[in-house]
């Protein structure tokens, strides 16, 4: 299979804030009717906070612990990817993490912050991977591609912003495709605002054309890549199960 993408780390990400708060549960008189298949309960909830300025303090720190972290991986389906090169900042990242929920902890009467990290490798040679990643850069180039057609320039810088960070994983000739077809996408979409009240929507259109095809491009080199044989086994190193760790990170976000 052609390597697709950087040599990295899946990362799940767990931050929890616990104490603070307590929650007072009164169950209530079911409401009368409804027939014998159907089961109705009423209940009703009341949350204390001990301290509310600590509180919201621990709810900042949490956030600020977690958006170290993520803001030097990349998002995508599977989780956050972090590519070997970024390791150094990753490493810098995690123990400024730890330092926000430790400050926040060490003066805290009733909260406590905890940030948990899991680091799974991704090998350029994964084939698993290859064929998640490249799943998810085809619907994205779909979504460039759908918003061209329909005219629709937030669709279109969404999916252009998306699949630019997510070039970030990528190597070789599909992060060059991706790149290219990020910038098609951007330049009709700055065409659409500039024209849309101009031209009518066949000639809008026919201008558009030339803005697609570098898309189209990419989205076939991709779906090549999603529908490429199996290599026999033992061909290269079982680095990670990708679709476990995508388990793992929906778990403990």
């Amino acid at each position: 299979m052609t390597q697709l993408l950087k040599p990295g780390y899946l990362v799940s990400l767990k931050t929890s804030l616990t104490g603070g708060v307590t929650y007072d549960r009164q169950d209530l008189p079911a409401p009368e009717g409804g027939d014998e298949h159907t089961a109705v309960a009423r209940w009703e909830t009341t949350r204390v906070i001990e301290d509310e300025d600590e509180y919201q303090r621990a709810v900042k720190a949490r956030s600020a612990a977690r958006s170290a972290i993520v803001r030097v991986c990349v998002h995508t389906a599977f989780g956050l990817l972090c590519p070997e090169a970024r390791e150094p900042l990753l490493d810098e990242a995690i123990r400024a993490a730890q330092d926000i929920a430790s400050a926040h902890n060490a003066s805290a009467g009733t909260t406590s912050v905890q940030v948990f990290v899991l680091r799974g490798r991704i090998a350029s040679t994964d084939e698993e991977a290859t064929r998640a990643i490249a799943s998810e850069v085809r619907e994205l180039l779909d979504e460039m591609q759908s918003g061209i057609r329909r005219t629709d320039v937030e669709a279109i810088r969404q999916a252009a912003t998306r699949a630019k960070q997510l070039g970030a994983v990528l190597d070789g000739a599909e992060a060059e495709s991706v790149k290219v077809a990020v910038k098609a996408a951007r330049e009709a979409a700055s065409l659409i605002v500039k024209r849309v009240t101009e031209d009518a929507p066949e000639a809008l259109q026919e201008a558009l054309k030339a803005y697609q095809s570098p898309v189209e491009a990419a989205r076939f080199s991709f779906l090549d890549l999603e529908a490429a044989p199996a290599e026999p086994e033992g061909t290269r190193a079982p680095d990670i199960n990708v679709q476990r760790m995508a388990e793992l990170a929906s778990e403990v976000a």
